[in-house]
């Protein structure tokens, strides 16, 4: 009966034990609120392009946790929405958080006369998204 009881005491020192070593200071978890940014350098905005042009398109993305991905788009004057480029990003090197674009947009021959919108958007791990665009027109 003795062994029984120090058996239990052995039991309460190891329950008590186990209970106050648990810290609730491992669950502070940092919620990724900030969107990545976006800044397109070229073409520049107003930049006047013919039919048949290539239009190079470069943008700097930077997220403070990592990206996820970047998508490109092109609205036509006649305010038709085409997707360029979805990229998933993968560079562990700099642990997803940058990512430089550099997209060659060639016009079709045919293409609609007027401003067009390029846009640049990215989407970082939590779901955060920012974009960046810029207006430029085409002529005959």
């Amino acid at each position: 009966m003795n062994a029984m009881k120090q058996i239990n005491r052995l039991l309460l020192v190891l329950f008590s034990l186990s209970f106050f070593a648990c810290d609730d200071d491992d669950d502070d978890v940092v919620v990724d609120a900030t969107p990545p940014t976006v800044l397109i350098s070229s073409p520049a905005a107003g930049a006047t392009f013919t039919r048949s042009d290539v239009i190079e398109l470069r943008a700097e993305v930077r997220d403070n946790v990592g990206l996820a991905e970047v998508r490109v788009y092109i609205t036509d004057p006649n305010i038709t929405v085409r997707q360029l480029s979805k990229e998933g990003i993968n560079d562990f090197l700099n642990d997803d958080r940058e990512k430089d674009l550099d997209l060659e947009i060639t016009l079709d021959a045919t293409a609609p006369t007027g401003p067009y919108v390029m846009t640049v958007e990215a989407i970082d791990e939590q779901g955060n998204a920012a974009s960046h665009y810029v207006s430029v027109f085409v002529t005959e």
